[in-house]
């Protein structure tokens, strides 16, 4: 591999091979707060973070992707799709309030099995941390009474950055108190060890823990954060845009980590919004959540990890979901696809090299031979007008005639069809604007026959007859179709709305030699004749 890559993520992990050279094993981090519905936005930072490790792992590094879940975050709100009574779990950690549905041990499992199972077959090799096990291990306790005593080198940091300072009696962490284990606590006393002193509002008394024996103490974000770099050893890990702000959280902790554990911060990424539909993404409300198994409904794993692959992090895109847009983002894969293969297509070097490398990380395992890909929008089209148990035959058979697929195609050829078929066929039916939304008109319409005129009406039929003589490739059938125009009394525009008017009940569609030998002439020819 090059020693200047030009691939964003090469670029990252070359600059993480730099500053931490020499390394047995690299460690690459990401995590959330599992405090609801991890959306297709979220997302962005988990793919990000797999596209590093993959580069590391192609330069011959050993790698660690490691995923926190900040299971042991306070329950700061109730969404508005979690039941009103929910309020009497705020202040617990997310690891300890119940699950709405009752289908987990707990609210945070909740989400953080959904998210698992999603990243499943998007080929993201995570080791997933659950924190609130972490902490009640006492696994940082050291770590806290580091920042405990470092409580002025802290505050001073935090201040820089603040509009008002730390009031004086300000902690680096919160207690969840040992009788009700709710953080609504006040700091009374530090022995300078492990031991706390505290006041709980909730219980209304003073309590004793200590946290090496009993960790129920969790730092604030701005500590945690660069504490566990320490512990981990975290080499790269992004952020999103509120968090890499000047001033923000990874400000302060790239300060912390190094005043207070005389450590480096890891390498960083920052990562800007992904919209849907040019529409922001909503995070926990747990309304209309974007999430990643809706993604998949419409795009395939390839083609979800491409969309990420494609766009540089510190650049926002849109993921378009409900707009013929879906159409391009299909295309621009399938271009990039058949460049991969055939590479002497396109003569831009570096634009070659840059597709190379979107390429290789959309798909992790390149198959050895071109796949075979039907364009989205004319997938759509035959996936909306062949019933879906006769794909295999009907579709393919109809994909050949215009040449959409090869004749020789083979058993894995035909799997990836019906695959983006069956994405199209999803597409069309939930999500598609109704122009793209299509219907034969296998027996036709009365009131269709009622609205032709009689130029109309014998312009379809002289297009029926002419179906009738032969079969046609689409070459010769689009000739057809214009010697067919030409004898009518129609001029152009009347002509092709009337057959579109017949076939589909529409004024307009896909191109109609496509479309007839889609339908299939024979069964076009029926349609047709039925307009007298």
């Amino acid at each position: 591999m090059s020693d200047q890559p030009l691939f964003w993520s090469d670029q990252l992990a070359f600059g993480v091979t730099r500053k931490f050279e020499d390394q047995e094993e690299y460690v690459v981090a990401s995590g959330i707060s599992p405090s609801g519905i991890v959306h297709a936005g979220n997302f962005r930072e988990i793919i990000t973070t797999d596209f590093v490790a993959k580069s590391l792992k192609e330069r011959g590094e050993k790698v660690r992707f490691i995923y926190s879940w900040d299971d042991y975050d306070r329950f700061r709100k109730v969404p508005s799709n979690v039941p009103d009574e929910w309020e009497q779990y705020l202040g617990l950690p997310l690891s300890d309030v119940p699950d709405p549905e009752g289908c987990h041990d707990s609210y945070a499992g909740h989400f953080e099995a959904q998210l698992e199972e999603e990243l499943e077959d998007l080929h993201i090799e995570a080791e997933f941390i659950r924190q609130n096990q972490m902490f009640k291990a006492s696994k940082y306790a050291e770590l806290i009474k580091k920042a405990m005593n470092s409580r002025e080198t802290i505050r001073e940091i935090l201040d820089k950055y603040r509009k008002e300072p730390l009031e004086d009696g300000w902690w680096p962490l919160r207690v969840y108190c040992t009788e009700c284990g709710k953080d609504y606590t006040e700091i009374e006393d530090y022995d300078g060890e492990y031991r706390i002193e505290y006041y709980c509002k909730e219980c209304e008394e003073d309590q004793t823990v200590d946290f090496k024996e009993n960790d129920s103490v969790k730092p604030s974000w701005r500590i945690d954060w660069p504490m566990r770099w320490h512990y981990e050893g975290v080499d790269f890990e992004p952020a999103g845009k509120e968090h890499s702000a000047a001033g923000g959280s990874r400000d302060t902790a790239n300060e912390i980590v190094r005043e207070v554990y005389g450590d480096e911060p890891p390498v960083h990424q920052m990562y800007e919004f992904v919209t849907k539909d040019g529409a922001k993404i909503s995070s926990s409300s747990g309304e209309d959540v974007f999430t990643i198994s809706e993604l998949k409904k419409i795009y395939t794993p390839g083609m979800i990890r491409f969309l990420f692959s494609n766009t540089k992090p510190n650049k926002a895109f849109e993921i378009p979901f409900e707009s013929e847009e879906v159409f391009q983002r299909y295309d621009k894969f399938d271009t990039i696809e058949e460049t991969y293969y055939n590479p002497d297509n396109l003569e831009n070097e570096k634009k070659r090299e840059h597709w190379k490398r979107v390429y290789e990380m959309a798909m992790v395992e390149v198959p050895e031979t071109q796949p075979v890909r039907v364009p989205f929008q004319h997938a759509s089209f035959i996936a909306q007008t062949v019933p879906e148990d006769e794909w295999e035959g009907k579709a393919i058979e109809s994909l050949k005639r215009t040449g959409h697929v090869p004749e020789d195609i083979d058993e894995e050829g035909i799997e990836q069809v019906l695959t983006r078929l069956e994405k199209a066929k999803t597409w069309a039916r939930d999500y598609a604007p109704d122009e793209y939304v299509y219907k034969i008109n296998k027996e036709l319409p009365a009131e269709i026959i009622e609205d032709l005129t009689e130029d109309e009406k014998e312009a379809v039929t002289l297009l029926a007859e002419k179906l009738e003589e032969a079969e046609f490739d689409q070459d010769e059938l689009d000739g057809e179709i214009f010697n067919v125009r030409d004898e009518s009394a129609l001029d152009t525009g009347e002509f092709f709305t009337a057959c579109y008017k017949v076939l589909i009940g529409r004024d307009q569609g896909p191109r109609l030699s496509r479309l007839i030998l889609s339908i299939g002439q024979d069964q076009s020819r029926k349609i047709l004749e039925q307009a007298n």
